[in-house]
């Protein structure tokens, strides 16, 4: 027997990893953490093995995980093939799971995410753990209420957003399109009739708060039903609040109170993020799953104007804040003195908070996720270490965003990149990707373009100076680079986390519209430079901004 778990305390304890402080993705991933989270496989009389997502890898060897007690999935997608070679890396978890279990069964704990189980179940004998459900609460809040609240929030980000930008050239007459109408709320009851749903059940942080205007809590759920003009919450003795509403009952379980309130059997659940013990709970009442994790970061990502005044500030707090801090890097370098990754993202946050500070933005701001690391470390990206930076280094990248937060609430968010260079080499490379960013992506965007389309004319875009790219020894005369390409995306869209539903890359089709806001981006990691170029757009009703240029 294979048993596979997912429990943080001992992801802690046996492996001394901490996902959400020391891996990128699952810091990034607000509304899906859990299926990026490594998977612990243990079998009798074997020593627990680690199951982690390619993509990872720097991070999690830099955590100090030993590299045998490591197996990886999901290969990373990169130019350059020396950091990935000779690593064994299987095309996804159920091939890595088929290849560990051979033909023994596979036994999910009780924490593992629902989509895993789901994945493994199409090949392999899969059966789960469950655990005892816990009594819930459930109380009701007013759409109405939930729409004034967000209504007053968005006001007052207006009025900061506006005063942030008076003086800012290209920014000028964005300020005129603040002030979206509201479609929350609609938005959900499309989804529920397009997937023929009797309910929608919403766990993932950021949904939970555009669905209830609440902070999150662990052991809180969304139970929303269309035609009602109310948004239930579930949640748990330790979860419960009192802003969650009024009270409507109180029962053993969130199966049982939603069988109980819902006139219907088929519910949507974000798959992506709720355990195969809730999914086991909710199935056990009766009820039919469907998975609407994509549905919903769609409904988040395309309502994104609605928050436009907070992208804003968000937007301009991270590249005054970035920028400032690569700024004391290279002063710093230049003057001689050894400092660390760590000291760089000091610097960093001390930004954020300078800028919040001096424009009087009256909303918390704080990180969202950070990528900072020298290239000399590693080209994998990932979160900042104690490792020395100097005059030794060859490029330093910082691809980082913030939140912007109301009562817990996170209302908007950014994702942004800038490098520090230091070899010719690279800093010709990074003042190309500059003008691929702002002229070959952003310039494409305008109501209409569909995503794929963009991908294929940045390509179009890159294939000239690709020559040039091999002669200074930043691509690999051999790279098939087109191929390599199209397996990553050039942006994607923002949805109050970075998008992982809406990108741009080959085979998706969405069409951008008037509102859209999202993110441009050329991470290139190729030999000795790491280097991260993106920049913040928002296509408006006469065109295309970039919030985050200087």
């Amino acid at each position: 027997m294979l048993h596979l778990s997912a429990d943080p305390t001992a992801l802690a304890t046996q492996f001394d990893l901490h996902p959400q402080r020391s891996l990128l993705f699952s810091a990034i991933r607000l509304d899906s953490h859990p299926l990026v989270l490594p998977l612990i496989a243990t079998r009798d009389g074997d020593e627990p093995t680690l199951l982690v997502r390619q993509q990872e890898q720097g991070n999690v060897l830099s955590a100090g995980v030993p590299r045998e007690r490591i197996r990886f999935y999901a290969p990373w997608v990169t130019i350059d093939p020396r950091p990935v070679s000779g690593v064994h890396t299987a095309a996804s978890l159920t091939a890595l799971v088929s290849e560990l279990a051979a033909d023994d069964a596979v036994v999910l704990g009780a924490d593992v995410v629902y989509s895993h189980q789901l994945a493994l179940a199409e090949t392999l004998e899969v059966t789960t753990e469950s655990v005892q459900p816990s009594p819930v609460r459930v109380r009701a809040l007013s759409t109405a209420e939930v729409e004034g609240r967000f209504a007053q929030w968005r006001e007052r980000g207006a009025t900061t957003a506006t005063k942030l930008i008076a003086d800012v050239a290209h920014l000028k007459g964005l300020d005129a399109q603040f002030g979206a109408g509201d479609t929350r709320y609609p938005g959900l009851k499309s989804i529920t009739a397009e997937r023929e749903l009797d309910a929608l059940v919403i766990a993932a942080p950021p949904n939970f708060s555009e669905a209830t205007g609440r902070e999150p809590g662990d052991g809180a759920v969304v139970i929303w039903v269309p035609g009602t003009d109310r948004v239930l919450v579930a949640a748990t003795d330790a979860a419960d609040k009192d802003h969650y509403g009024t009270a409507v009952g109180e029962y053993a379980s969130l199966g049982e109170a939603v069988a109980a309130l819902v006139p219907g059997r088929r519910i949507g659940v974000e798959e992506e993020f709720i355990s195969v013990s809730v999914a086991g709970e909710l199935a056990g009442h009766g009820l039919e799953l469907v998975g609407t994790s994509q549905d919903l970061a769609h409904w988040r990502d395309i309502r994104d104007n609605e928050d436009l005044p907070f992208q804003v500030i968000a937007a301009r707090t991270s590249v005054y804040a970035i920028e400032e801090a690569l700024a004391w890097a290279e002063h710093e370098i230049d003057a001689g003195v050894e400092f660390t990754e760590i000291d760089i993202y000091r610097r960093y946050l001390g930004h954020i908070e300078e800028f919040r500070r001096d424009n009087d933005i009256p909303f918390e701001v704080q990180p969202y996720f950070t990528n900072l690391h020298s290239s000399n470390r590693m080209l994998f990206p990932g979160p900042p270490v104690d490792f020395p930076i100097n005059r030794e280094t060859t490029c330093i990248q910082l691809d980082a965003g913030v939140r912007v937060t109301i009562d817990g609430v996170v209302v908007a968010t950014s994702d942004m990149a800038r490098s520090l260079p230091r070899t010719a080499a690279a800093k010709e490379a990074y003042e190309l990707f500059f003008t691929v960013v702002r002229e070959g992506i952003i310039g494409q965007l305008r109501p209409g373009v569909v995503c794929e389309d963009v991908h294929e004319g940045t390509l179009e875009f890159l294939a000239p100076h690709l020559p040039r790219l091999i002669e200074i020894g930043m691509l690999g005369e051999e790279t098939d680079f087109n191929t390599i390409y199209r397996r990553r995306n050039v942006g994607h869209l923002m949805g109050k986390q970075e998008s992982f539903a809406n990108e741009l890359r080959p085979g998706y089709k969405h069409a951008l519209t008037i509102g859209s806001y999202g993110a441009a981006e050329i991470p290139w990691r190729y030999n000795d430079a790491a280097i991260g170029t993106e920049d913040l757009w928002y296509i408006g009703t006469d065109r295309t901004y970039i919030l985050s240029q200087r």
